[in-house]
This record gives C-alpha cells, sequence and structure tokens, in this order.
C-alpha cells in the first residue's frame, strides 16, 4: 500500500529520531545554509553510490484522469530491483497487468526510468553550477529540523541544450535536513518547452533513512495537468519503494 504524505512524514520522523537519537544528545552547532547545502550535495555523490548497494521493491501507478475526477486508464507496475547470480543490477516484474494507458498518452510505450524527467540525485557538485540556488527559509518538516532551498536552471541556453540530449534541469525546491545533512524532500518539476514532446508532472519526493545516514526516494506523489500541444490530460502518480536491503555479497 501506497503511503500517505502525512503517513510518510510520520514515518520518517520517527525512522530520524531512532537513528539519530546518538547525535541528539551531542549538542553542535548547525551549519550555516551555504554550508549545509555543500555537505548535501556531498553526500548526493555517495548516495547515487549507495543506492546501488540495495535491493528494493517499486510499485508504479499512474493513472490519466477523466471528467469529474473517474480514472480514464491507469498503469500499474510492481517490480524488484535486485541482482542476479553474475552480479548484474536487474528488474524483475513481479505484476503488471495489461493496460489502456500507453494508448491514452498516445505513446508507444512508457519510459519508466524516465517518468519525472529528472534523475532521483540530480543534485551533485557536478550538476550545481547548472542551478540558480537561493536560500528560501527553515522549516519544520514534520519532526525534522529543515534548510528549504529554491532551484531554478542558471542558463537558458544551457537548459535547451541538454533538452536536445533529451535530458532536463529541475525548478522548484528540495528540503535539506539539519541532522545528517541530506535531501529528504524534494518538489517541483522538470523543465520543458512548447516544442518538446516530452511532458513531466510536478511531484513530491519523499526519502526514507534506509541504513545509518543513508536517505533513499521511498514515495513520489503526482497530481498535475501534462499540457500537450494539441490537448491537456490530468495525471495522478504515485511511486513506492519499499523493501530496502543491503546487499552483503555483491560481486
Amino acid at each position: 500500500m501506497i503511503m500517505s504524505r502525512r503517513s510518510a512524514l510520520l514515518f520518517l520522523s520517527s525512522v530520524f529520531f531512532l537513528s539519530g537519537a546518538q547525535g541528539l544528545a551531542q549538542t553542535r552547532a548547525a551549519l550555516s545554509p551555504d554550508e549545509a547545502l555543500k555537505r548535501a550535495i556531498a553526500n548526493e555523490a555517495q548516495l547515487k553510490l549507495a543506492e546501488s548497494n540495495f535491493t528494493y521493491r517499486q510499485e508504479i501507478l499512474v493513472q490519466a484522469i477523466g471528467e469529474a475526477g473517474t480514472v480514464r486508464a491507469q498503469l500499474h507496475r510492481v517490480s524488484e530491483v535486485t541482482y542476479d547470480d553474475l552480479g548484474k543490477r536487474v528488474e524483475k516484474i513481479l505484476e503488471y497487468p495489461p493496460s489502456n494507458l500507453v494508448a491514452a498518452l498516445g505513446l508507444l510505450q512508457v519510459d519508466f526510468k524516465n517518468l519525472l524527467g529528472v534523475e532521483p540525485f540530480f543534485l551533485t557538485t557536478t550538476t550545481l553550477p547548472l542551478y540558480a540556488v537561493k536560500f528560501v527559509e527553515r522549516q519544520k518538516l514534520d519532526e525534522l529540523q529543515t534548510l528549504v532551498f529554491a532551484l531554478q536552471p542558471a542558463d537558458a541556453k544551457t537548459a535547451a541544450q541538454l533538452r536536445d540530449k533529451g535530458e532536463h534541469l529541475f525548478a522548484g525546491k528540495v528540503w535539506i535536513d539539519e541532522q545528517d545533512y541530506e535531501i529528504v524532500k524534494i518538489e517541483g518539476r522538470a523543465v520543458t518547452v512548447k516544442e518538446d514532446r516530452a511532458r513531466f508532472p510536478k511531484f513530491e519526493c519523499y526519502r526514507e533513512n534506509v541504513d545509518s545516514g543513508i536517505w533513499l526516494p521511498a514515495m513520489v506523489m503526482a497530481d498535475d495537468v501534462l499540457d500537450f500541444p494539441r490537448y491537456d490530460l490530468p495525471v495522478r502518480m504515485k511511486i513506492n519503494y519499499s523493501n530496502f536491503k543491503r546487499v552483503k555479497n555483491k560481486k
């Protein structure tokens, strides 16, 4: 079952207290927003590598919404990201019933790795120069003390060049917790223009502390209208990541 936004925050909070009890017992000076951002950006690259050391279950639900909020078409897919006997990263499909969503979207197939238009760990020391970043405020995210930053593409020309390669920059906000200095929430969308064929919804992504100091995506939610050139399509999307297990003997 996919968690609600409130349930996800409560879950993140409980994990935070369990994993951070020792840290809370020690007094330490909080980093400035700029220092916290640098710490979080450095951690993103490490998290991208750490993600490959875990297996997990992924459940995707995408719905095209019709009149009066009815579900016009939907796609439901459950898989397990794991390793085969040779140590190769593989995705095993557990459930994938026939769907009429692809036809409703006017697509030949769904790109499951690019549903949101941006990678889960898109903000690293390499990509940071592509963005204009502004500190917004300190905010309590349920029981987490966080720093909120707004991001916009720094240069329209560079963004256009990346789109020509099938890559998209992000516009929105990120929340960095002041305990592990990790990004715990992302809200925004991949940047597109009218000439682009692709459309991506505005989304919220919540991360979970799956191991000591390792925050990986746990839930993604989107409820938006995709403005295709000839029509608008309301969509809802839920992606749930669960059952994280560290690989002990990865080849």
